[in-house]
């Protein structure tokens, strides 16, 4: 069994995967507020710090129970926190999970969360012992499509109009990654 104590720190050559901290609800509430950050959400922004303390609160819950993780991307140039990313729904017995990321507006197009993605991966099927990872996205989130096809997943399904949001029925694109295809990978 896996264990978040001490926190997995990683690293890549531009970004520093750390543990997540009270003191980050400042930028997540930023990063959560914008609308173009969660325009593909099927969620509102956020509008109260509050909102973003449940929300960290949450991903200290999920560690705590052991259902999920979560990183804070800090650009080792200047240190800013540009995004979180990390598992959730974890389901031990079937050995999956669900991803997720985001990215504040600035750090976007630079390839950032493909850079962090791939040693979060990693983790999850070598650490966790994942088998397979899901993805799920509304499929007008084009970046967020080449974002996971980069990484290797596959189009598994398309959920037509599962999610109604702001009075509006969405679909759902559920991608999915193997751990023998990911760790045989030449990456």
């Amino acid at each position: 069994m896996v264990s978040f104590t001490p926190f997995p720190t990683l690293e890549t050559p531009r970004l520093v995967l750390r543990e997540l901290v009270p003191a980050d609800v400042e930028t997540i509430f930023r990063i959560q507020s914008n609308p173009k950050v969660v325009r593909y959400f099927g969620r509102p922004a956020m509008t109260t710090i509050a909102e973003a303390e449940a929300k960290l609160g949450l991903v200290f819950d999920a560690m705590r129970d052991g259902t999920g993780v979560r990183w804070g991307l800090s650009v080792k140039e200047g240190g800013a926190l540009a995004g979180t990313c990390g598992f959730w729904r974890w389901d031990k017995d079937h050995r999956h999970a669900e991803i997720g990321y985001e990215l504040a507006p600035e750090f976007w197009g630079k390839g950032l969360m493909v850079e962090a993605l791939r040693p979060i991966l990693r983790f999850g099927f070598t650490r966790m012992e994942l088998h397979r990872v899901e993805a799920n996205i509304d499929p007008a989130n084009q970046a967020s499509r080449r974002v996971l096809e980069k990484l290797g997943f596959k189009r598994d399904a398309l959920m037509r109009e599962n999610w109604l949001y702001d009075g509006k029925f969405t679909d759902s694109a559920i991608y999915g990654l193997l751990d023998r295809e990911y760790l045989n990978q030449d990456v």
